[in-house]
Parts: C-alpha cells; structure tokens; sequence
C-alpha cells in the first residue's frame, strides 16, 4: 500500500517552506514559482474532501461538537486513498500527533511511505505562533505550545487535528521512526535556514529512496531560489496568501533562527527552556 508521503510538523515550524520547495520541484517545468497556489498541490490531510470519500462519513458540525471523533477516520481515508488511486503516490501535510488515541491510530507503515517531520526551536514557534494567531500574550501562547489537550478545531473544509503539546508532536514521530527505522526524516528548521542547499538535498536524496526520480540540479537551485524569504514575501503582498493567519497578519515575516532573545520575556523563557530541557538538548 505505503502510497503517502507526510510532511509533518508543529504549526509554525517551517512545513509551509518545504512545502512550497517540493511544489516548485515537482510541480513546476522549471523550479521557478510563479504563483503561491502552487502549494495546493500538497495540500492538508485533514482537508474534508479527503475525508468525504469514506462513506457515510459525518458532516462537519459533527467535529464542531466532538473534534477528537476525528481519529475514528484517519486510517480508513488513508486506505480509501488506495483503493481508489493504488498507483498514486501522496504528499500531504500534517501537524497531527502520530499517536494512537482511543486504539485509533493516526497512520501507520503499511500505509506510510515516508515522512519528512520538520523541528523547530520551541522558542520561536512561540514567537511566530503568537503573531500568526494573535494570542494576546507571549504566556497564552505557552499555554497552547505546552498543552496535552491542545485540538485545532473544525471550520470551512478543514477538519481538526491533534496538536498537542510542541513536546509531544515531536516524540510521537520520533517514536514512530524508532518502531520503524528509515522510514523518516527528522530535519531541524534552523538547517534549512542556515544551510539550504545542503539540507533540502537531505531531503530529495530521502524522497528519491522511497520513490525514485531523475534529479535534475537546475530545477533543485531554481526551486531553492524561489523559495527563499524576500521572494515569498513579495509574492504575498502582490496576490495575498491563503494559509495567512488573518488579513492583518502577513504570513511570511522575518523567518528568523533566534527572533526569539529580542521579544520573548525572561520568565516564559525560562518556562519552556525548562519544559523541554531535554528535546532541546537533543
């Protein structure tokens, strides 16, 4: 079966970057970006039309009331998705948990061909959470970045998704590459940053494994040039952006590794250097 491919993270840690690199590399003639829509051709799992294939599946108002009723269907859209396109492969993004919540699990390695799970510092999840949110505070930010009962909730055509904590998003896919060693990639944000060409090869050379492809070195610089931050910028104040948090809120700020030492206070500092003491070290 194994015919998906996950692009996983906690919100706000870089999945929309590597998304878009991956649509100018595999959607584009060129690797050149033309139009932000692009993205759309990896599109999120919890999108309802994915879900809607299943039949008799619920309405969405149902996961208005009950937004965990979710798990119920995760596995049984993913099956679906092969047994109607058993020779397609899927790129889909997630920040699900991959957990197993009331014996529903969120996927597993008969379905899953790969994942590329994309971490960040928690510190400046913070920072760009709260801008992309509107918290009114750098302390109810910490709430949501460290609460074990943190669901997105169903609205429009997106249905919810267990979030969790930052803490608890990571290991449950780090956990899921220990039970199934070379089956992912655990890629750091700040090295996509810091060395682009170097670590979104990591991420080609992972994909052409699980499904192979002629690599073609032009179209790979092309497709990293396109995405770096002042051209996405630029495309955003040209024709907007759907995945923007509010239309007072631009999408693509500053990208930034330690944005964080300048705005967030001591004390919530400190709160989540202690929380994830240990995932940060590591």
């Amino acid at each position: 079966m194994k015919n998906i491919f996950w692009i996983s993270s906690y919100p706000k840690s870089g999945n929309t970057m590597v998304r878009l690199f991956m649509s100018c590399y595999f959607f584009t003639n060129d690797g050149i970006l033309k139009d932000l829509n692009i993205i759309k051709n990896i599109t999120i799992f919890n999108n309802i039309n994915i879900f809607k294939k299943i039949k008799n599946f619920e309405e969405i108002d149902e996961f208005k009331k009950n937004p965990s009723n979710i798990s119920k269907y995760w596995i049984n859209a993913q099956e679906r998705l092969y047994e109607i396109y058993p020779k397609k492969v899927f790129f889909f993004k997630t920040h699900n948990s991959n957990i197993e919540f009331k014996g529903n699990k969120f996927t597993n390695n008969k379905l899953t061909r790969g994942f590329i799970y994309i971490v960040r510092d928690p510190r400046s999840v913070l920072v760009s959470a709260k801008n992309h949110y509107n918290y009114k505070s750098y302390d109810e930010g910490f709430n949501y970045l460290n609460s074990e009962r943190h669901l997105s909730l169903a609205k429009y055509h997106v249905l919810p998704e267990f979030l969790l904590s930052w803490k608890s998003n990571y290991l449950s896919w780090k956990k899921f590459l220990e039970k199934n060693p070379n089956l992912g990639l655990i890629i750091k944000f700040e090295d996509l940053v810091s060395n682009p060409e170097k670590n979104f090869l990591k991420i080609m050379n992972f994909i052409r494994e699980k499904h192979y492809f002629n690599f073609d070195n032009k179209k790979f610089l092309n497709s990293l040039k396109s995405i770096k931050l002042n051209n996405l910028i630029k495309f955003e104040e040209n024709s907007g952006f759907d995945e923007r948090g509010s239309e007072n809120t631009n999408f693509f700020r500053k990208g930034l590794k330690d944005e964080w030492k300048e705005e967030v206070p001591k004390i919530i500092l400190n709160k989540i250097e202690k929380t994830y003491n240990k995932e940060m070290k590591e």
